[in-house]
């Protein structure tokens, strides 16, 4: 299963996280995976390996992540603005950081397979949503598995 939305109907969150959970399983699965990729340290994200085993399945990525990048795409998704839009204007100073972390983890995908093949298919999916040149978004479900607290993320999957 592959996330990304490229035109047609919005998915909501608590609809995004279900599906996703049951491409790996099932809730629990899901919820196992979010709670292991907390424990992660920064040092295991940024890692040659570019893995992270959690006890029903795997998460892969395809590109290497340097510790200045990864620190600025968890702080992005952790800013709140009304259109989601991480990239600043041109006249904030952090603005070349930040547009240099879009264009270096624009290609990033992360994919979660389980280990069991019978639990589902798993799935894929990408930190940044690159609207135009100037909007760019981190993924709700970058957000999800990264930065929301736990409980927000059972409470979402529940009203789904």
């Amino acid at each position: 299963m592959n996330t990304d939305k490229t035109g047609g109907e919005e998915q909501t969150l608590g609809e995004l996280l279900r599906e996703c959970a049951d491409a790996v399983g099932g809730k629990n699965f899901f919820l196992t995976l979010v709670e292991t990729i907390r424990t992660t340290r920064e040092g295991i994200m940024v890692a040659e390996k570019k893995q992270v085993n959690y006890s029903s399945g795997t998460m892969t990525w395809n590109k290497t992540l340097h510790a200045d990048n990864w620190r600025l795409l968890v702080e992005a998704a952790k800013v709140r603005t009304k259109d989601g839009n991480i990239l600043l204007p041109p006249t904030d100073k952090r603005h070349k950081n930040i547009l240099n972390m879009i264009r270096t983890l624009k290609p990033l995908a992360f994919t979660v397979t389980p280990s069991n093949p019978e639990d589902g298919a798993g799935f894929t999916f990408h930190p940044l949503d690159v609207v135009d040149d100037q909007t760019t978004t981190v993924s709700p479900l970058f957000k999800a598995l990264f930065v929301m607290p736990i409980d927000v993320v059972r409470k979402t999957m529940a009203s789904a």
